[in-house]
């Protein structure tokens, strides 16, 4: 015998622990098959799994005399079943125009502000809403022609904090089907056949067609990948999350040492900046595959490079650092002070306190010259008069094989932003700048066979040569 839909809702139900004993749900009713759908299995189920039932409508003051008419369509299905039905008003347009968003974005949005408010209003604990897999195929669609990255692509989850969505493991032919054994009937909005709206267009242009002339499947397998992908997204997430808890938020920027990631899997390194900028921007809206790969390659970069960002965020390479910052944010200087170094020493410099560890041993003919970027061996008999640690100053040259450059066009070379020029630390001694961790060391300090004593200076965990 094959299993009923309200059955198929009960095990799905019972296996997600999206409704416990005694709780109070409120379903999102618009008055459309989905939603009818399970409203009514909702009711079926009540008594079974021992909670309340509660529904809430929202009028978006755009279809005029129809939208009423869904208005007065729930508030009878709902007095029919016996539950309590409430419905809020809200001025979509007046809202898209505001917040400079469409039409259907700013339905979504103020649909969830709504449920969230009566919910708490109410006593509700949990809010129902009618996704179905072939809600997760257009999600999926739509994310994957805007560019996503593969989480992004992830199904819509049947649970996240207090909202639950119970009919995620069927599609709409079946919804359909229960609908008319149950002899219920619902809206149809005639918004939903405009291909105006982006997810009309998939709907009805390139699912249909798929279903049609492809695979009768497509919608169940499109929403299958995406729950498999959902549950590969709660494993990258956990990995990602643990990464950035080694990340610094220093005067509203996120700072997270390069060498985290270099030892990570790419996906991971994407995921977690991915993360990072959510965190920054404060929303997930607008960051795409193309930021984080914008980011990711900063990892590569010389200190001092950085990437524009969607709301007002700027990535940068900081010496060996990631960080991530709001205009505004953040310090204007790296280096406040001046440090006189000693040798040997450990020094801790920098808005996030990046550590530099000096030292001396007797150079062995033919030992290897480390190639790191952040570890380096000057010559320390040719340095003149006294070490310091400290910010540009103007007139500041670094040797080169043929003569010098100043510091300034050496960062206009390197395309160094006017910005960041000021948080570059330097290592200089009386005469001239020996080394820009990240960027470029002087010519005139380097190993030789004249070398009697090597300076080797380690900044952030570089590594340490034996002498």
């Amino acid at each position: 015998m094959q299993e009923t839909l309200t059955k198929k809702a009960e095990r799905f139900i019972r296996e997600q622990g999206l409704i416990a004993e005694g709780e109070r749900v409120l379903a999102g009713l618009s008055g459309g098959a989905d939603s009818v759908c399970l409203t009514a299995v909702l009711c079926e189920l009540s008594g079974l799994l021992s909670f309340e039932v509660g529904a809430f409508h929202v009028n978006h003051g755009i279809r005029g005399s129809a939208a009423d008419e869904d208005e007065a369509f729930s508030e009878a299905l709902c007095k029919s079943f016996g539950i309590p039905f409430f419905a809020v008003h809200e001025d979509v347009p007046q809202y898209a125009k505001e917040h400079r968003t469409g039409l259907e974005e700013a339905g979504r949005e103020l649909r969830y502000l709504a449920a969230e408010r009566l919910a708490a209003e109410m006593g509700y604990d949990k809010i129902a809403l009618a996704h179905q897999q072939n809600d997760v195929a257009e999600t999926f669609l739509f994310h994957l022609f805007r560019g996503s990255s593969v989480p992004g692509l992830a199904s819509i989850p049947a649970r996240r904090g207090n909202i639950i969505r119970p009919l995620l493991f069927c599609g709409r032919e079946e919804i359909e089907a229960y609908l008319e054994e149950k002899g219920l009937l619902y809206c149809t909005d005639a918004t939903n056949q405009e291909t105006g709206y982006t997810r009309n267009k998939i709907r009805h242009c390139i699912l249909s067609y798929a279903k049609e002339h492809i695979n009768p499947g497509a919608v169940r397998h499109t929403a299958e990948t995406a729950a498999e992908l959902g549950r590969l997204k709660e494993y990258l997430l956990a990995e990602a999350e643990a990464l950035c808890a080694q990340a610094a938020e220093v005067s509203g920027e996120f700072r997270l040492p390069v060498a985290v990631l270099e030892k990570r899997h790419r996906v991971l390194q994407e995921e977690a900046i991915h993360l990072l900028l959510v965190r920054a921007a404060g929303s997930a809206k607008d960051i795409t595959r193309a930021h984080v790969e914008a980011v990711r390659g900063l990892c590569f970069s010389q200190s001092g490079k950085q990437v524009s960002l969607p709301y007002g965020l700027t990535a940068c390479r900081s010496f060996a650092e990631l960080c991530i910052r709001k205009a505004g944010a953040g310090g204007t200087d790296a280096c406040p002070k001046e440090y006189f170094v000693e040798v040997p020493g450990e020094y801790f410099v920098g808005a996030a306190g990046e550590t530099i560890v000096f030292r001396c041993f007797p150079y062995k003919k033919n030992t290897e010259i480390p190639k790191n970027e952040y570890t380096k061996w000057f010559d320390y008999g040719k340095i003149k008069g006294t070490l310091r640690l400290r910010a540009r100053r103007e007139g500041d040259r670094i040797g080169m094989k043929q003569g010098s450059k100043s510091v300034k066009a050496l960062f206009t070379e390197k395309k160094i932003a006017r910005e960041e020029r000021g948080r570059l630390l330097l290592l200089a001694d009386d005469e001239q700048v020996l080394w820009i961790p990240g960027l470029r060391s002087c010519d005139n300090y380097r190993i030789d066979e004249t070398t009697k004593t090597v300076l080797e200076v380690r900044m952030n965990g570089g590594k340490e040569n034996e002498g």
